[in-house]
């Protein structure tokens, strides 16, 4: 359309032009930004990991430095943590009740010697609870109920000692740490990690997989791989033992998680 004023054409768009455009406008928007969220979240997931493959390195420091003895989930006792700048005053975790306790995570603080390593950038729980959760086979919180031997630790505890490395079998294919952005990290385990992934109860399946629709892994040798959800849907409810010898399909006898089965 041309317009006159004072002697001169003026070019103006039509409104079925500024409507085309718009259209446009509104298709590309809905193309790029997915593309965008999606590369945004490839960037958390590649710092999540990095995290996790520092937690893999502090663990196996820690080997090294206790005889091949994995670190414990917790203290043995109920200890607050009183040094501002450690784990424990930052995050809550729960044995019994909930608390600013002394956890695995102050106990391979030494290796890390940062915080800001249990913090993954998709996770949204709250500043005060940890991003990554530790497997109970390696912990002594439950490796009983895997099939390894029950010694008690630390008292009246009836938790066990934690694994031996030289006891685990196929390290490189065992989780160790996991995403799980709860306070109950001191005791990763699958029924919880299968509950979480399939979002039983109303749980969210965000707290173990955040990233694209999956979680990442750090495994007993260091290693750190992401795993599709599906990974997880799978792993049941039961809560019975697995004999290590003769495994069944129940979630302690899962191969991803069990360090006992060959």
């Amino acid at each position: 359309m041309m317009n006159h004023k004072r002697g001169r054409r003026i070019k103006a768009f039509t409104l079925i032009e500024l409507l085309v455009v718009i259209a446009i406008i509104s298709i590309l928007s809905a193309i790029l930004f997915p593309v965008f969220a999606r590369a945004r979240e490839n960037a958390r997931r590649a710092s999540c990991m990095s995290n996790m493959k520092q937690i893999g390195l502090g663990m196996m420091q820690y080997l090294q430095d206790y005889d091949g003895s994995y670190p414990p989930f917790m203290w043995n006792s109920l200890t607050t943590q009183t040094d501002a700048s450690l784990p424990g005053a930052k995050f809550n975790v729960k044995w019994g009740s909930t608390g600013h306790y002394v956890s695995w995570m102050d106990i391979i603080y030494p290796y890390v010697k940062s915080t800001q390593l249990f913090v993954c950038p998709s996770h949204t729980e709250g500043d005060d609870v940890p991003s990554y959760g530790y497997s109970d086979a390696f912990s002594g919180y439950d490796t009983f109920a895997y099939g390894g031997n029950a010694y008690n630790w630390g008292g009246s505890w009836a938790a066990q000692l934690p694994m031996k490395e030289s006891a685990v079998t196929r390290p490189s294919e065992v989780f160790l740490v996991v995403e799980y952005n709860s306070v109950n990290s001191v005791y990763a385990n699958p029924i919880d990690m299968g509950e979480y992934a399939r979002g039983d109860g109303g749980r969210s399946s965000l707290v173990v997989t955040p990233h694209l629709d999956g979680g990442s892994v750090t495994f007993a040798d260091g290693h750190v791989k992401w795993m599709n959800r599906t990974r997880f849907l799978s792993l049941g409810t039961s809560s019975s033992r697995c004999n290590p010898l003769s495994p069944t399909d129940i979630p302690y006898c899962s191969r991803d998680w069990n360090p006992f089965i060959q």
